[in-house]
């Protein structure tokens, strides 16, 4: 009699974890509406002459005190691929055991900054958790957007820990990676996506412009896994300086809270300390 309930068991578990599986196959991502106000618009991209890129739907938002938007802003831009200076990494901890979200700013010499950040796509009704993350539940979606947006929301608004590190990269893979990620922003256009916890995050995301990178070795490193780690691994690669220790580095990372999205000149205020600190050149 137990062996005849454990068989049924068995057989249960399996043919539930079948029609998980099922169900996640046959599910389809879509750019189908509505979402969540801060993610309504996808940006798109017109590259001209190899050179310029048209950002249409380039996210500035501004928000209050309690995290609520405020104007609800998109514009266009243009960016000169000539004219690109820098590459930064940016690692923003909303909670501890390395839950963070890491995005990238690429910096101009026209004083433009443009920040690139990977992010589930939610309904209105919807929080995101990193379980349902796993399970097909939430587009991928990138957002073009003002450092003043997405760094002024999560530093001065939310109060999260946000580290900027400027990249070691020469001016060949500065530029290769902000070809690729604007590639990437058509690509999720035209063809729609599921984001996920594990393999199609915001550091994998990152990650696949790296030629060296694998995503199957990339699962057995949790500094790849939890992005409040990834600064970590980073540094490992080379992409961030050794000359100090990663808690000396982060010490000096740290993007300044007090500093106001509304200030007209945000990106160099919160890089006052950082472009003349060995590290950081």
């Amino acid at each position: 009699m137990l062996k005849r309930w454990s068989r049924r068991m068995g057989w249960g578990v399996l043919l539930g974890l079948m029609a998980i599986v099922l169900l996640l196959v046959l599910r389809q991502p879509s750019h189908q509406g509505p979402w969540l106000l801060g993610q309504t618009q996808l940006p798109e991209v017109t590259v001209m002459d190899s050179r310029y890129f048209y950002v249409d739907n380039l996210r500035d938002f501004r928000y209050n005190s309690t995290g609520e938007i405020r104007s609800a802003d998109y514009r266009q831009s243009v960016y000169d691929i000539d004219l690109l200076e820098d590459v930064w990494l940016g690692v923003s901890h909303f909670s501890g055991m390395g839950l963070a979200h890491a995005f990238v700013s690429f910096g101009f010499t026209d004083g433009q900054y443009l920040a690139v950040s990977f992010e589930a796509r939610l309904r209105p009704e919807q929080e995101y958790s990193p379980v349902k993350g796993l399970l097909n539940q939430y587009p991928k979606m990138l957002v073009l957007g003002t450092e003043a947006d997405i760094i002024g929301l999560r530093s001065h608004i939310r109060g999260e820990r946000v580290l900027l590190y400027r990249l070691q990269l020469d001016e060949a893979q500065q530029a290769y990676l902000l070809r690729g990620l604007m590639a990437d922003v058509t690509d999720i256009l035209e063809k729609p996506r599921f984001y996920n916890t594990l393999l199609d995050n915001c550091v994998t995301s990152l990650l696949r412009h790296d030629p060296e990178h694998s995503t199957w070795s990339g699962l057995l490193d949790y500094r790849v896994l939890l992005p409040g780690f990834g600064d970590g691994f980073a540094q490992k690669k080379g992409w961030i300086s050794d000359e100090l220790t990663l808690d000396e580095l982060r010490e000096q990372a740290r993007v300044d809270g007090t500093i106001s999205p509304e200030n007209p000149e945000y990106s160099e205020q919160i890089r006052v300390s950082k472009k003349g600190s060995v590290p950081f050149i």
